[in-house]
């Protein structure tokens, strides 16, 4: 045993690039597949830790019996909630999305005397809320929601707000234009990140009481149910049915095809859902990554079976010279099974460390939730797991080929080569190794180049040169006031308002305005803005005029509604609506006010009296609008100076618009580059064992009169076949899949053929490279010492 121990060192030794090149790529497999799990993960146990998260539904709605919105209005709400099935039900409202907050986002709190000023994100609920989700209260108790003004706030924030004080009965002042005190009556765990309930301050809404804006007719609440038992949600349908039904026949308007429970763990993969605010995965991506994930270990596997056969021709003799001299052969193929687990426990060891290591870099931006240790452990447990397995499948079949042979046969000839079968299957291996190598690189190219072509397309708004800032509500309401001073400054050429940021996100609120001609209910995408904002924008108006400054207030609100508006329900102008107190002015040539996933929906800019202030400041500057950011803040510290100015640009809105499909691009390009060189690894030790077998073949070329350029070519032209035919296998389902992926998009990049053409010069460029390097070594060896040798 310690002589087959010492042969394996000594091979090792001899060996030292094609180890370690298998160690390190055996390693970032076991490290990738860990990232990539704990992202499957993130995605499978969304909302799962919520006690009885089967029985929490949520409510949705439809209008066309093909697309759901869970966003429901306050009086439909109170309606649902009294049917006799329901064991308990929540109101929330987090409009944290669509950037809008009724109280704050920005506060005060008094520490030692002094006033500090934050900016954290509020949700309206019924007191039932804490109750039904999972709060963990630190300080105080749920009820605390009971009580009037008095609220909820996770740890983290406690702990900003307070150091390391108690917070309970501490004051948190919002800044509106009353200044609403409020008492914090508890404070909870922070939720982890894959759930929909946020770490936000909850603030307690009176079941008993309505807003101002609450109507049939305007909706921006989500509504949860807690039922008796799963059974009970076909009788509460019809509960719900007959409920509705006589408004329904009462006010025409209200189109109502459907209403459903969707229970909280698949809200988070809900594909058939509209204006839906909440976090939203895809089961196909989370699919994909598990089998890239899988890949990159049956590549890394595949290469270590390679090279531990590769081993073979120069252990064989050693081995069976022990088996002569009596080792028994259980021993034998136990020793290099246990050589080859204890070569993927070491890999196992260094991924931990990378995984380690990855946790203190910018890796984490194309992530969702941790890949920190502490909070994986389950997963780094089963990698280990994964790392002996690995080891075994890697071991046993080198372990019984290289016990399998005679030993006076072995020992008789002093060499040893592999069968014609033998090189059959590893060419295979390494084949099935291109074709996802291929695959993947073609993916990631396609996926880099929808995400280039959504940042580049055009919008048909003008977003160049412009600073934003979200004001408090106080300040908002000196809209006036603050555009004096900003006007003031030679950096800036023109200010506006608007109650969200033009094209930011997929969400805005959206508005029934009756029924059309032909009773289609109206529902338009309102953008809540200032007089001046279309033409600061770049809208251009195709028909009618432009909103007036004296407009600004008035009673009878006033729309620009967009082509799809006017096409789609017969929209003129002139067109009066009593629903909402509106009426079209003009209308507005089309532009993508949100992401390209989706086509342009209708739309109207609204101004006039909306009844409350419009929160986002639009700054024009004449150059660099970061070059303008001190005088922003210097203009805004003039109205209030303990407000905490965040100057932004449209590039931040664009970057957080698409980063579901930036990570999911960067994880799947990393994750490519992985199998692409562990393939090559694997090339490299296919070579290696090429090498060792056809020694006396290639001193013999060498004595004929073959150059080191023909013996090269001799290994090249192989490996430039077995490209070629993976390339042929693997360019149909790449092509399948990426079209199914880009089929997501409205707007997307064509599938040029370049593409399949550049992936296949990638990989086979990378492989006459690595091969070229390895065969020159025995093309450039003196053949008296290669046939000496045999």
């Amino acid at each position: 045993m310690n002589t087959i121990l010492r042969n394996f060192l000594t091979t090792l030794k001899r060996f030292k690039t094609a180890s370690a090149l298998n160690i390190v790529g055996l390693s970032v497999a076991f490290a990738a597949f860990i990232v990539i799990m704990t992202q499957v993960d993130y995605a499978r146990s969304f909302d799962r830790f919520h006690p009885d998260a089967e029985q929490i539904y949520r409510v949705e709605i439809s209008k066309n019996n093909t697309t759901y919105t869970p966003i429901l209005s306050r009086p439909m709400i109170d309606l649902l909630a009294q049917a006799p099935q329901i064991r308990q039900s929540a109101l929330l409202a987090d409009l944290s999305k669509l950037g809008f907050s009724l109280y704050g986002p920005y506060l005060t709190v008094e520490n030692n005397g002094s006033k500090t000023g934050y900016k954290e994100w509020t949700a309206l609920v019924f007191p039932e809320f804490a109750e039904i989700f999972d709060f963990r209260m630190t300080e105080g108790n749920r009820d605390a929601l009971r009580e009037p003004n008095r609220v909820l706030i996770p740890q983290s924030m406690a702990l900003r707000f307070f150091g390391g004080a108690p917070a309970l009965n501490r004051r948190i002042t919002f800044v509106n234009d009353t200044a609403t005190m409020m008492t914090v009556g508890g404070v909870y765990e922070d939720f982890p990140d894959n759930t929909q309930i946020k770490n936000r301050i909850y603030i307690p809404m009176d079941r008993t009481r309505m807003l101002e804006s609450d109507s049939w007719a305007n909706s921006g609440y989500s509504f949860y149910v807690k039922l008796w038992t799963p059974e009970a949600s076909t009788a509460l349908k019809q509960e719900w049915m007959s409920r509705l039904r006589p408004i329904l026949d009462e006010n025409t308007w209200m189109h109502l095809d459907d209403i459903r429970l969707t229970a909280l763990p698949d809200i988070y993969y809900a594909t058939d859902t509209e204006f839906d605010l909440a976090e939203q995965g895809s089961r196909t991506t989370t699919a994909v990554l598990a089998a890239i994930g899988l890949l990159i270990l049956v590549v890394a596997g595949i290469n270590f079976v390679n090279f531990s056969t590769s081993l073979v021709p120069m252990r064989v003799k050693s081995i069976n010279t022990q088996k002569v001299l009596g080792s028994p052969l259980s021993a034998l193929r136990a020793a290099l099974i246990g050589e080859a687990v204890g070569i993927a426990l070491i890999a196992y060891v260094l991924a931990v460390f990378w995984v380690y290591l990855l946790n203190y870099t910018s890796f984490d931006q194309l992530i969702s939730g941790s890949i920190s240790l502490e909070a994986n452990l389950g997963i780094v447990t089963t990698t280990l797991g994964v790392a002996v397995a690995v080891g075994l499948a890697a071991g046993i079949y080198p372990a019984f080929y290289a016990t399998s042979f005679p030993p006076a046969l072995v020992l008789k000839k002093g060499s040893f080569g592999t069968s014609a079968k033998g090189r059959r299957l590893r060419t295979a291996l390494i084949g099935f190794q291109y074709v996802v190598s291929i695959g993947l690189i073609i993916a990631a190219l396609f996926m880099q180049m929808q995400n280039d072509f959504m940042r580049s397309m055009k919008t048909g708004l003008n977003t160049e040169h412009f600073a934003l800032v979200q004001l408090s509500q106080d300040m908002a309401r000196k809209a006036p006031v603050i555009r004096n001073r900003l006007m003031e400054k030679s950096s800036i050429t023109d200010v506006s308002f608007g109650g969200s940021v033009v094209g930011s996100n997929d969400l805005y609120p959206l508005w029934g305005f009756g029924e059309n001609a032909e009773g289609e209910p109206i529902s338009l995408n309102v953008i809540f803005a200032d007089w001046n904002l279309p033409k600061l924008l770049g809208a251009k108006i195709i028909e009618g005029r432009d909103f007036l400054e004296s407009e600004r207030n008035a009673e009878i609100r006033k729309l620009l509604i967009n082509e799809t508006a006017c096409k789609r329900y017969g929209m003129r102008v002139g067109q009066r609506f009593e629903v909402n107190n509106t009426e079209i002015v003009g209308v507005v040539e089309d532009f993508n006010f949100a992401s390209l996933r989706n086509t342009v929906q209708p739309m109207a800019f609204i101004v006039g009296d909306i009844g409350f202030p419009l929160d986002w400041v639009y700054v024009k500057t004449s150059g660099d609008p970061y070059d303008a950011a001190g005088a922003i803040r210097g203009a805004l510290a003039g109205v209030d100076p303990t407000y905490p100015a965040e100057v932004q640009v449209y590039d931040t809105f664009f970057n957080k618009l698409y980063m579901q499909e930036r990570r999911t691009t960067g994880l799947v390009t990393i994750f490519s580059l992985l199998a692409v060189v562990i393939s090559l690894v694997g090339v490299f030790g296919l070579v290696l064992f090429e090498t060792q077998y056809r020694r006396k073949e290639i001193g013999v070329r060498k004595v004929m009169g073959a150059t080191v350029t023909e013996i090269l070519n001799m290994f090249n032209r192989k490996f430039v076949w077995i490209v070629m035919v993976c390339f042929v296998i693997a360019a149909p389902f790449a092509w399948y899949g990426m079209h199914e992926w880009l089929t997501a998009f409205a707007y997307r990049t064509p599938m040029h053929g370049w593409v399949f053409v550049l992936s296949l010069a990638i990989v086979m460029l990378l492989t006459l490279i690595t091969v070229s390097v390895q065969s020159l070594r025995a093309a450039t060896a003196n053949p008296v010492d290669s046939l000496k040798a045999e």
